[in-house]
């Protein structure tokens, strides 16, 4: 009997871990605002801290990009330089932000991982 309540504690107590959710330190970075940082640093050629679409346009297709891309066509949501660039510039003045480009990819990511 007493293997059983044994069993039935450890049992809760584990699946009770289960349900917990991780939250991130505030100090993680988001995957977007990785890869945002790492184009900004490799696309802003006048280093002005924003990006026109011709600096945008200007990224290397590498594998992983070109991955991507095939995995967006393939759930329908791929989007040309041009209407990517047009959806993170809210303010229209022709440049994005780190921040911009972060949000749209941090949301790219979700719409890839929830279809």
């Amino acid at each position: 009997m007493k293997f059983a309540f044994c069993f039935f504690v450890a049992l809760s107590v584990l699946s009770s871990a289960v349900q917990a959710k991780y939250v991130a330190p505030a100090d993680v970075k988001s995957r977007g605002t990785k890869v945002s940082n790492y184009m900004f640093y490799n696309q802003d050629a006048d280093k002005d801290g924003k990006l026109t679409l011709e600096e945008f346009k200007s990224q290397r297709m590498t594998r992983d990009v070109e991955q991507k891309n095939r995995l967006l066509k393939k759930k329908g949501l791929y989007k040309s330089p041009e209407e990517q660039f047009k959806l993170m510039d809210e303010d229209g003045d022709g440049k994005i932000s780190p921040e911009d480009l972060a949000k749209y990819l941090d949301e790219q990511n979700r719409a890839l991982n929830s279809k």
